[in-house]
């Protein structure tokens, strides 16, 4: 098996925990690091090993020895070394989310179709194990509730994107949301807190709630129950447990599956229990798909256009907030001339 060699953009708390990762991912090699500041490279080549640290990602792009790149910069700068990457013939693992603007999102989407290259975005959850059991128990919920505490910038792409692209198969028909600035959070953004309606073109509802604090210890951080006709699922506590019921009459939950305990105060439980080889959160599983991609030349599971679709999701959702209206979304998609993933990879089934 051909050893993949990649080279880490951005040498923070993530780029630290996708290296740490890679170490266990077979055929994964991560051998070079880059950071706007010099010195937190070297401090990942000293920590992690590899050929070289550099304050130059143009360097990495420029290194004939590396199949791809861990972009870990922050969405500011995402579509900028993207693009660079693609261009440079790099395949792409970037953090989400994929970026700022839809405008941005796009540049990026065409600069990866052209280049060819595999391009995978960090919405690991869908990959996680308890999220993979929930949608066999229940493949097709007729009601999705989901909540968060968190910034929308860090948190809502991921539940968006299980939303719209792992529970509900259909097109999104309309968004509605009310909510606003609560918190002092995202001040980038017109909102830090909303409660958003989904309506789906079979029929299907999802509703979304985001808040910036009001930690519950049931829910977790974010936590989602399905309703189906004859039975729900619960996912809680970020996604380690995973129960099922089969009386909605008189819920009787029984856990499918608990996970480790999250310990805040030991970082190397976090990692080990939490974001590792054996955690709950899929970041191993998406880097073991990326390299599966690679190798066999098909699809990742989440693609430069579900990155870009999920961000055009929150924006329509923010369009409902201040304007106060439904949001027809297939009219609103056609402002940029896109249509929703499920309806394309739909029409592909079809050929």
């Amino acid at each position: 098996m051909k050893i993949l060699k990649f080279g880490c953009i951005g040498c923070g708390g993530m780029g630290a925990l996708h290296v740490l990762n890679a170490r266990h991912v077979p055929g994964l090699e991560v051998i070079a690091y880059a950071d706007a500041d010099p010195q937190r490279a070297q401090e990942f080549l000293k920590l992690y090993g590899g050929s070289y640290a550099t304050g130059s990602a143009q360097r990495l792009f420029d290194d004939p020895e590396l199949d791809g790149v861990l972009i870990q910069t922050g969405e500011r700068h995402h579509p900028a070394l993207g693009i660079a990457a693609a261009r440079a013939g790099k395949h792409i693992f970037m953090e989400k989310p994929i970026a700022v603007t839809i405008e941005e999102a796009l540049e990026l989407e065409r600069a990866v179709r052209a280049a060819g290259v595999t391009y995978l975005i960090g919405l690991c959850n869908r990959l996680a194990p308890m999220v993979r059991k929930a949608t066999e128990l229940l493949p097709k919920p007729w009601m999705t509730f989901g909540q968060c505490t968190d910034t929308v910038s860090g948190q809502a792409c991921h539940n968006l994107d299980l939303i719209v692209h792992c529970f509900h198969q259909a097109p999104i028909a309309t968004i509605y949301a009310t909510g606003g600035a609560y918190y002092g959070l995202d001040q980038h953004l017109p909102a830090d807190s909303f409660i958003a309606n989904l309506k789906f073109a079979d029929g299907s509802q999802a509703c979304y709630m985001q808040h910036g604090t009001a930690y519950n210890a049931l829910m977790g951080k974010y936590s989602f129950q399905l309703f189906g006709k004859d039975r729900s699922v619960f996912l809680a506590k970020r996604f380690k447990e995973c129960h099922l019921s089969t009386s909605l009459a008189a819920p009787d939950f029984s856990t499918v599956f608990s996970g480790p305990d999250f310990s805040p105060t030991r970082p190397e439980a976090h990692f080990k229990d939490v974001r590792g080889p054996h955690g709950y959160m899929g970041h191993y599983d998406e880097l073991v798909a990326l390299c599966d991609s690679i190798r066999s030349g098909a699809e990742p599971p989440m693609t430069v256009e579900h990155a870009r679709h999920i961000l055009q999701v929150e924006k329509a959702i923010f369009a409902s907030v201040t304007s106060g209206q439904v949001i027809d979304y297939p009219a609103f998609l056609a402002r940029w001339g896109t249509v929703q993933p499920c309806e394309r990879e739909g029409a592909l089934v079809a050929r």
